[in-house]
């Protein structure tokens, strides 16, 4: 059984660099797709099946917090992994959003 992966970043190196560094398929995982904001990574869960989504945090259009914010009030199937260099930001909006 593969897991559904998206991988989301708004910076083309690093979406690359995320996709292609990392051994996916030998850790269980199918990469569906990549994209470059978090509207477009909700447009495709609410009518594509995902497993994890692999996320920035601060990306144009809608951040990654606003995504899972977003997607945690519509819909539940999916466990989400975010990462980010911006860690502060993303523990204080969390706690605030209570999405941790």
């Amino acid at each position: 059984l593969m897991y559904k992966l998206m991988i989301v970043d708004d910076e083309p190196e690093i979406l690359k660099g995320i996709s292609q560094y990392f051994p996916w398929e030998d850790l269980g995982f199918t990469v569906v797709c990549h994209l470059g904001n978090g509207k477009s990574a909700y447009d495709y869960i609410c009518h594509h099946s995902v497993d994890v989504v692999l996320c920035d945090i601060n990306m144009p259009v809608m951040n990654g917090l606003e995504l899972a914010k977003t997607y945690n009030m519509k819909i539940t199937r999916i466990s989400k992994l975010y990462f980010s260099a911006a860690i502060q930001n993303f523990l204080m909006q969390s706690r605030r959003w209570n999405t941790m």
